[in-house]
């Protein structure tokens, strides 16, 4: 199929905007597969990707009578998109630790998996961690957040903040400077032992 010229696409979202149902299933079908290519290159994961979409066209389908056609639709909707992918990634890094199982439930330890005590060191750490985030400014604090707790990947979180890499990076250097400055933090190190600046 053909892609949508912007006049193509310009008609169906002024006929959208007018409660048009029809000629929004039509941006739909013409834009939808760009956008799930998008939202997978971002989340890496078919059921976040989908619901991601999904949010998305949920979200212009409201919106719709706030685009002004200063721009084309498609990069209205992919704005949206970053929007709530960066929402989603913010809260993958606020979720709350896990807690240790009950010692009382029942269940028996599985020999594959770590000990009670490497999980509670790790916990601790991440605590500690979150403690001397909430000191740094917002911008290289939503960095390193996306960085440490999210696992994101310095282009991820140029996605996300719809910011160059090299903003980015430069946030992660100057957070990452000040957070070491801090007893607490002496020994941080990059998730998953990469390296902090890839």
């Amino acid at each position: 199929m053909p892609r949508p010229t912007p006049n193509d696409t310009a008609a169906l979202v002024q006929q959208a905007q007018q409660g048009n149902s029809r000629a929004f299933e039509e941006l739909v079908q013409q834009l939808g597969d760009r956008l799930w290519r998008s939202a997978l290159v971002m989340c890496r994961d078919e059921h976040a990707a989908r619901d991601l979409v999904q949010e998305s066209w949920l979200e212009a389908w409201k919106g719709l009578h706030r685009f002004d056609g200063r721009c084309q639709f498609s990069t209205w909707l992919y704005g949206i998109l970053r929007h709530r992918n960066l929402k989603r990634i913010r809260r993958t890094a606020r979720k709350p630790l896990l807690l240790l199982p009950d010692p009382d439930d029942g269940r028996k330890p599985d020999p594959g998996q770590p000990m009670p005590s490497m999980d509670f060191e790790r916990q601790e750490a991440h605590a500690v961690l979150k403690e001397a985030l909430r000191a740094l400014p917002e911008p290289q604090r939503q960095v390193l957040e996306l960085r440490f707790f999210a696992d994101a990947t310095l282009a991820d979180i140029a996605v996300a903040l719809d910011c160059p890499e090299g903003t980015v990076k430069s946030r992660l250097h100057h957070g990452l400077r000040k957070l070491r400055k801090s007893s607490q933090c002496l020994n941080l190190r990059a998730p998953r032992g990469e390296s902090e600046t890839r």
